[in-house]
């Protein structure tokens, strides 16, 4: 009975797992499905390991036993799930290191293998079992997204800050050339074959928007999506389960959904709080038949938005206006967010160290209830003035070094996004040409006047912004504060 006790993993997922292989599938998918409907918030869980910036997640194929993550601290960490929400074990570190922040990462069909690629214009093939490096693939610039091919395991597509979406074969020598599917003078943030159509892969371009593209016809797109705004500097791009539908983020613009075949959109979400600006982001479908998308926002929540199932739906524009669900708890900026369908857990990471858990079952010591009664304690935004004071006075500045291995939060990182946040507001509400609505930009005005001088905790040694190493302090933010921005 000490098994079942509680609402853990063990007991309800746990449950429900056994089910499905006994027969019954659709009852399993039935609770899950009414679980989450009936939640207006979900617990969570920090899970602890990295010393810098977590810049990219994944989970496992096939039922999300593993999730892998990176970030500023070059290093790839390999976690159990259930084990590390239990706190049995510690996340397992692959041995292939990166020199620079990494930013994306990828499981092949198998989970045997993991790539990772970075800003320091390489991928790394790692063995997940005995945690080797298998290959090393250079590029000529960072390396923004991977995406493996969904029918052979051999195949990866990476996009670059170079401007050029590659196609690797990892049978063929490693310094071989790669096949160029597209190639533009501004960068490609992302990139994604279609999981039943392998032969169209989607990208976002930092200029160009967002496009479809046939490997059998490189250099031209088949299709912009947007209509008439297709020149958008696009970040992210991610095809449903199905292959049919297309989500997208772009700066200073609300999440968009496309028809695979559609250049204009078929919705357009938006909350009031949600921007983003400051960051690279990446969003997700959500549920068991994709009927949710989520993304992070520079508010510091993560918003889930239902899709309408009628065409017609939606306000002027079609604009979903309003979240099926506001997710509070992160103290400072989500930038990558990815969703178990098996579980119905949703992972979510950013500018802090931690990676967070949420899942409409209660785990041990997690925080927060279904309801949203549990309020959370926000913290004060840092002003620019106490974000350079902080680091003048820590006396070495924002640098890329984590001896002290310190995974405790680093307030010098936390000001200076939150620098990078007063600035966009600043800018949007002299901007007549603003994105956000008089009422959203009234309402983070709000939560500036609200922030008081804080006296802020002594900061680590480790830091978790950017590669640049002996940069005076004051000149480090203004390189950061332009490396951070998306084109």
């Amino acid at each position: 009975m000490k098994e079942l006790k509680g609402c853990g993993m063990r007991s309800s997922v746990g449950f429900l797992s056994r089910r499905e292989l006994t027969g019954q599938p659709l009852m399993k998918e039935e609770f899950q499905r009414r679980r989450l409907a009936g939640c207006t918030s979900l617990y969570k869980k920090d899970m602890l390991g990295h010393f810098g910036c977590v810049n990219a997640i994944e989970f496992s194929n096939n039922g999300g036993e593993w999730l892998v993550s990176g970030g500023d601290d070059r290093r790839v960490l390999l976690w159990h799930m259930e084990k590390a929400i239990h706190a049995r074990s510690k996340p397992v570190k692959l041995k292939g290191e990166h020199l620079s922040n990494i930013f994306c990462l990828a499981f092949d069909s198998t989970n045997k293998k993991v790539f990772s690629g970075g800003n320091d214009e390489q991928v790394i093939l790692h063995d997940v079992e005995r945690r080797e490096t298998l290959n090393v693939f250079l590029h000529i610039d960072a390396v923004y997204s991977l995406s493996v091919s969904p029918v052979n395991d051999n195949v990866f597509a990476s996009s670059s800050d170079d401007g050029r979406v590659l196609i690797w074969d990892t049978r063929e020598p490693p310094h071989g050339e790669p096949f160029c599917l597209a190639s533009y003078p501004s960068a490609f943030h992302s990139v994604m074959f279609n999981p039943v159509e392998p032969r169209l892969l989607a990208t976002a371009n930092s200029k160009e928007g967002v496009g479809l593209w046939d490997i059998r016809k490189p250099r031209s797109s088949l299709l912009r999506y947007g209509g008439s705004m297709s020149l958008q500097s696009a970040m992210s791009v991610r095809f449903n389960s199905t292959g049919t539908q297309l989500l997208a983020l772009r700066r200073r613009l609300p999440p968009v959904l496309y028809e695979l075949h559609s250049r204009l959109p078929s919705f357009q979400f938006d909350n009031q709080g949600y921007f983003n600006s400051c960051t690279m982001k990446s969003c997700c479908f959500a549920g068991d038949k994709d009927q949710y998308i989520l993304s992070g926002s520079d508010d510091f929540n993560l918003y889930m938005w239902k899709i309408p199932k009628d065409p017609e739906a939606g306000g002027p524009g079609r604009v979903v206006n309003g979240a099926f669900m506001v997710l509070k708890g992160h103290r400072s900026i989500v930038n990558q967010v990815r969703f178990n369908p098996h579980t119905y857990m949703i992972c979510s990471s950013g500018v802090e160290k931690v990676i967070k858990v949420w899942s409409p079952y209660q785990q041990p010591d997690s925080l927060g209830d279904l309801e949203g009664r549990v309020e959370d304690k926000s913290r004060s935004l840092y002003t620019h003035e106490e974000y350079i004071s902080l680091v003048l006075n820590s006396g070495s500045g924002l640098s890329h070094d984590y001896v002290s291995q310190s995974i405790q939060e680093d307030p010098r990182m936390m000001a200076f996004f939150d620098s990078l946040v007063r600035r966009e507001i600043e800018g949007w509400s002299s901007d007549s040409d603003s994105d956000l609505s008089e009422e959203a930009i009234m309402q983070l005005h709000a939560r500036v006047r609200r922030s008081t001088r804080a006296t802020p905790a002594a900061p680590s040694t480790a830091s978790a912004a950017g590669h640049h190493r002996n940069v005076k302090p004051v000149q480090l933010a203004v390189t950061l504060s332009n490396q951070c921005q998306p084109e």
